[in-house]
């Protein structure tokens, strides 16, 4: 018996189609942030694959549900946080590797009160209750910040006594006073920052 043929695939095939799933997953995540951001959890899923240039069958194949695709959201908001401070420490000095990094938490806060709302909405929890996602994410932020204020610190810019959960709860209450008031929020960060300078 004759074995089976497949057709060859071109060279590079496979590669291109895993990124062009990438890409695709991206754009839905991207999409389905401003949707939940503005129209909260019951955004259409049905405008989301629109608004990112899919089928609804792409949309199910990369997130089969609802909620799961409001956490993958939120995920990826926060690893895009610890992302740019990566960057922000190899190409900027110490002390605006960190205030900058400050500034894109309080506009990550800010900017996603829609979709925290979604995310509670969905998991059916209370808003202080805490799911292994929160909690996981919640650490990723307090290891990410930790270098930057280590480095800040070592550069003699912050007082050495500060410690990362102490500058994170400041920040985070920035955020949470003046919610719908930037140029506010960023007065009141910049007082903080220039009262634990050395």
């Amino acid at each position: 018996m004759a074995a089976s043929v497949h057709p060859a695939q071109p060279p590079g095939a496979q590669g291109l189609s895993r990124s062009d799933a990438r890409r695709n997953r991206q754009r839905l995540l991207d999409a389905a942030a401003l949707a939940f951001n503005a129209e909260g959890a019951g955004a259409s899923l049905d405008d989301i694959a629109r608004a990112a240039g899919v089928g609804n069958a792409t949309l199910y194949r990369h997130f089969p549900t609802r909620q799961v695709l409001i956490t993958a959201v939120y995920d990826d908001r926060f690893r895009g946080l610890c992302a740019a401070a990566e960057e922000f420490r190899t190409t900027r000095p110490a002390l605006e590797a960190l205030t900058t990094w400050l500034r894109l938490v309080i506009d990550h806060i800010t900017g996603n009160c829609g979709l925290r709302d979604a995310f509670i909405a969905a998991h059916r929890i209370d808003a202080d209750e805490q799911t292994p996602e929160l909690v996981e994410w919640h650490h990723l932020i307090h290891a990410t910040a930790q270098p930057l204020l280590g480095d800040a610190q070592s550069a003699g810019h912050i007082r050495p006594d500060l410690a990362a959960d102490e500058l994170l709860a400041l920040t985070t209450a920035v955020a949470r006073a003046y919610n719908g008031e930037p140029p506010r929020a960023d007065r009141l960060l910049s007082l903080i920052l220039e009262g634990i300078q050395r």
